[in-house]
């Protein structure tokens, strides 16, 4: 990972409303964090135990050996399953602007099934339906900037 591509995630999860961020790639394991006001960083190799340094006066590097998913992370509700953002990105939920949604309230989906896909430092990650179901509420709209662990769709029974 360059440290370009780490400066254009520091600046677009400041300018998010996400409080917690985290990224395994190409061997670095990122976690950002806003407590309050301020946003710590810590940033490790995975195979090295040796902090890395990062160029930001706020940000401090701390070794972690925290592991993050790279699946969207069901959450069990009374009214059924929350797909929640498995990274901080941008929503979109078609493939191109011209296309039609993936999936809309009311569609039944498979398990495995697209939902939408999230872009994150010029990457596209596809989400899928964790479960076989109903789409009973879709929580952001297109092009919206999505938190990590922000709810992204309720599928119903």
């Amino acid at each position: 990972m360059e440290l370009k591509e780490i400066k254009e995630l520091l600046k677009a999860f400041d300018e998010s409303e996400s409080s917690y961020f985290s990224l395994k790639q190409d061997g670095v394991n990122i976690k950002l964090k806003k407590p309050s006001e301020t946003v710590a960083v810590s940033v490790a190799p995975v195979a090295q135990a040796a902090p890395v340094a990062m160029p930001q006066a706020s940000a401090q590097a701390v070794p972690t050996a925290a592991s993050t998913t790279e699946a969207e992370e069901p959450k069990e509700d009374a009214d059924g399953t929350k797909v929640l953002a498995p990274l901080v990105g941008v929503f979109y939920a078609a493939p191109t602007p011209e296309a039609s949604a993936y999936v809309q309230v009311g569609d039944t989906v498979k398990e495995g099934q697209i939902l939408c896909l999230i872009e994150a430092m010029k990457m596209m990650s596809e989400i899928t339906a964790p479960k076989d179901g109903v789409i009973k509420k879709i929580y952001v709209k297109n092009q919206d900037v999505v938190g990590f662990e922000d709810p992204l769709f309720l599928i119903g029974d």
